[in-house]
């Protein structure tokens, strides 16, 4: 057989062993990538989006720090109180006053849950924009100290998913919101799972009433888990909100 022969008949061969080397690798990749995303699924139905909490938490930073300096300033305008808690009328007049410098995914006090380990900023609104950023205060719905229903939403699963135990949170159990004007303490009374729709839960009823809500089930949009907390005392702002 001639040499011209020889390398005729070898071509086909080393072409099918590059042809196969190379499905061996992009197999190899292709292995690689659904383990990664396989892996990250896990993480994230585990604890949360880990990529979307690291903005969550840079925007709970920057909001932090312009709550203690607009709070500052609110407080010195306003001459809130700081030995004790304002009488009823001053705390509405203040709560009144707050409420209408607000701005849109701006921050409105610090809420805290101890038995789901929150301490968020809430920001006013609850579009995708601002829920990224922390819970949102509903803007149809009053502050504390006007005696109505104030309602705050958080993700679960995404952007630091803040309300993502919600679930766990018990008739009985203590939640405080502070604001520049006052700190507010709620005890749980109960919790609802409604439809998405049911706005019946902001209803007022005629005294302070903290809601918070989140979709139920995870990862699913059709249903909130409500939880209802009645006010049970107002202490004096806090030097550090």
């Amino acid at each position: 057989m001639t040499e011209i022969a020889v390398d005729e008949v070898a071509r086909p061969a080393r072409a099918a062993t590059r042809r196969s080397r190379w499905m061996r690798r992009t197999a190899n990749a292709c292995f690689a990538l659904a383990v990664v995303v396989a892996a990250y699924a896990a993480v994230i139905m585990i604890w949360g989006d880990p990529v979307t909490a690291l903005y969550e938490h840079h925007q709970q930073a920057h909001l932090s720090h312009r709550l203690q300096s607009t709070g500052s300033a609110f407080v010195a305008q306003q001459k809130v109180p700081v030995a004790h808690a304002p009488g009823k009328a001053e705390l509405a007049r203040l709560a009144a006053t707050w409420r209408a410098d607000l701005e849109s995914g701006g921050p409105v006090g610090r809420l805290m849950i101890p038995r789901i380990g929150v301490s968020q900023i809430v920001v006013q609104g609850t579009a995708s924009g601002q829920l990224n950023r922390g819970p949102g205060h509903y803007p149809q719905t009053a502050l504390p100290g006007l005696g109505k229903v104030t309602a705050i939403a958080g993700h679960r699963t995404t952007f630091g998913a803040p309300f993502r135990h919600i679930d766990h949170v018990r008739t009985g159990d203590l939640i405080t919101f502070r604001l520049p004007y006052a700190t507010f303490v709620y005890r749980v009374t109960g919790h609802r799972i409604v439809p998405s729709d049911d706005w019946s839960i902001i209803k007022p009823h005629g005294f302070d009433e903290l809601v918070l809500s989140a979709c139920h089930p995870l990862y699913s949009a059709s249903h909130r888990w409500v939880v209802f907390a009645r006010l049970a005392a107002v202490h004096p702002k806090e030097k550090h909100l």
